[in-house]
């Protein structure tokens, strides 16, 4: 179990994260694209067509290159779109600040901070 003085510190941390530059231009990039309708529209469709594409596969069916092409299409153009182009690169930066607040833990302490963490010893 985490001691209060930890808990406390991982809030503080989370709180600030939160607060920062990148993570706040993160969320309004996504919220500028989840009130879009076409940015929505174009990647609830491309999930779905992965999904049936990928269980068709899964079930042995061979793919048609026309649905293959289409899909490759659709993709494109969700990869394209200005709105998506900008939530993508500002999630980037978020990965990187936390990045460098992992490197930034991991120098004190003389460890991995994410391998200390995952193994249940933080």
């Amino acid at each position: 179990m985490l001691t209060e003085e930890l808990q406390n510190s991982a809030r503080t941390l989370g709180e600030a994260l939160s607060a920062s530059q990148s993570v706040q231009t993160y969320l309004k990039a996504q919220a500028n694209c989840g009130a879009d309708l076409e940015v929505v529209d174009l990647e609830n469709r491309l999930l779905a067509l992965y999904q049936e594409l990928f269980g068709r596969q899964q079930r042995g069916e061979a793919l048609q290159r026309s649905e293959i092409d289409a899909y490759n299409t659709l993709k494109s153009q969700v990869h394209q779109h200005p709105l998506i182009l900008e939530r993508d690169a500002a999630l980037i930066l978020v990965k990187q600040t936390c990045s460098n607040v992992a490197d930034d833990l991991n120098f004190p302490l003389g460890a991995e901070f994410a391998a200390l963490s995952q193994a249940g010893s933080v």
